[in-house]
C-alpha cells in the first residue's frame, strides 16, 4: 500500500512538472510571438514611407502592370525576410457603386460570368439601403455602404461564391478576388483581369478581353480611346463603357509580410494617392 502511494505521489509530481513545463513553454512562445509582432510593426512602419514615395513619384496619369510599383519585392532585414506587394484597387468592381443603372448591369454580368445567382444583387442593394426590398438574413439590415467586402457573407452570398468554386472541369473565381470597397469606382483598363473586362459589356468576350490584355502588355493604354486600336473593339462598345473605365488608379493596396523562424506577421494598408492618406490599416 505504501509503495502504491509513493508511486502515485511520484507520478503526480511528474505530471505536475510536465504540465508546468508545458505551460511555461506555451507562455514563452506567446511572449516571443508578441515581441516579434511588435518588432515587425516597427519594420513595416519604417519601410512604408519608402513604399508610398514610390507611388507618389509614379506618373499618376497612367498606371499599368509595367510600372515599378507592380513588381513584388523581397529582401532580408535584421528581423527576417520582408516581402512587399502592391496592387491597385481600381482593377476591381467596387461593391459600393452597385446600383440599378450601368454599374448594376456591370455587376450582374460579373455574377453571370462567375456562375452566381444574379438575384443576390437585390440583396446587396437592400443591405446598402438602396432598395426597400426585404431580404432573408439573420443580421440587421445595415442600410449603409459596405466597410468591408466580407460583409457579403451577411448579405446572403454562399461561401463558394465568395472564395471560388469548381463546376465540372472549370474553376470560377470568387467575388472576394474581383471586388473592393476602396476605389474610385472606375475600372483601370491597364490592370483589370479578363473577368472584369468581359463584365463591362456583353460584347467583350474572352477573345476580345485577351486582345485588350495583349495590347496593354505591349503598350499601356494612355487614354480610354486607345481601346479602338484593339482589333474588334468598336465605337459602340467604347460609348457604352466609357463612364465605367479609366487608365489610371487612385487607391493602392500594400501588403508587407515579415517571416523569421516560425514567426510571421503581416501589415495591409490601402493608400489614397490623390488625398495622400491611408484609408485602411490592418496588422496580422
Amino acid at each position: 500500500m505504501i509503495v502504491f502511494l509513493v508511486l502515485l505521489f511520484f507520478l503526480s509530481s511528474v505530471y505536475y512538472a510536465v504540465d508546468t513545463y508545458s505551460s511555461v513553454r506555451s507562455l514563452r512562445n506567446i511572449v516571443e510571438e508578441l515581441y516579434f509582432k511588435q518588432q515587425a510593426y516597427h519594420v513595416f512602419m519604417s519601410v512604408l514611407p519608402v513604399v508610398l514615395e514610390v507611388l507618389k513619384k509614379d506618373d499618376p496619369s497612367v498606371d499599368s502592370l509595367q510600372d515599378r510599383w507592380a513588381y513584388p519585392l523581397t529582401f532580408e532585414t535584421q528581423k527576417g525576410k520582408l516581402n512587399i506587394s502592391i496592387y491597385d484597387e481600381e482593377r476591381f468592381l467596387n461593391l459600393n457603386y452597385v446600383d440599378d443603372k450601368a454599374y448594376g448591369k456591370f455587376f450582374e454580368r460579373l455574377l453571370k460570368l462567375l456562375n452566381i445567382d444574379t438575384s443576390y444583387k437585390t440583396n446587396l442593394l437592400a443591405w446598402e439601403g438602396k432598395s426597400d426590398v426585404s431580404i432573408d438574413t439573420k443580421y440587421p439590415i445595415k442600410k449603409a455602404l459596405l466597410d468591408s467586402k466580407e460583409e457579403l457573407r451577411w448579405v446572403g452570398f454562399k461561401e463558394e461564391d465568395l472564395v471560388g468554386k469548381t463546376i465540372g472541369n472549370e474553376f470560377y473565381p470568387g467575388l472576394f478576388s474581383l471586388t473592393t470597397v476602396f476605389s474610385s469606382g472606375k475600372i483601370n483598363l491597364n490592370t483589370a483581369n479578363a473577368y472584369i473586362l468581359m463584365a463591362l459589356d456583353p460584347r467583350i468576350d474572352q477573345t476580345l478581353a485577351n486582345r485588350i490584355i495583349d495590347r496593354r502588355s505591349r503598350e499601356p493604354f494612355r487614354k480610354v480611346e486607345d481601346l479602338l486600336f484593339v482589333d474588334g473593339f468598336s465605337f459602340d462598345i467604347l460609348y457604352a463603357i466609357r463612364d465605367l473605365v479609366d487608365v489610371k488608379s487612385r487607391y493602392f493596396h500594400i501588403v508587407m509580410d515579415l517571416k523569421s523562424g516560425g514567426y510571421f506577421s503581416s501589415l495591409e494598408v490601402i493608400y489614397d494617392r490623390q488625398e495622400d492618406r491611408l484609408v485602411y490599416k490592418k496588422l496580422l
